[in-house]
């Protein structure tokens, strides 16, 4: 059976795709930024900071220092862009109302 991915670790592997010039074949859910794609910390900080820029979405240091694999990317970035939307959305609500 093939493993279903999410529509944000999708887009996450086609970014490090592009980013790492690497064919998005290569890269899983399960893929270790260091050991599979040969990151090296400060690598791995910068492909962060650029997800971060570009999906407006920021982890804190703590949280960046924790990711491993483009799953662990994943679910960060899926649960502060859901804070981020949902407090956005509120804000309009107050706005309008």
């Amino acid at each position: 059976m093939k493993n279903k991915r999410s529509l944000t670790e999708d887009k996450i592997i086609e970014f490090v795709s592009w980013e790492l010039n690497v064919p998005p074949t290569y890269i899983f859910p399960s893929s270790n930024l260091s050991n599979d794609l040969n990151l090296d910390p400060q690598d791995k900080m910068l492909l962060i900071a650029e997800l971060e820029s570009r999906l407006d979405v920021y982890l804190t240091s703590e949280e960046a220092k924790t990711v491993e694999t483009i799953q662990d990317l994943s679910q960060f970035f899926k649960s502060h862009a859901s804070w981020v939307l949902s407090t956005r959305l509120f804000r309009v609500i107050l706005v309008e109302a």
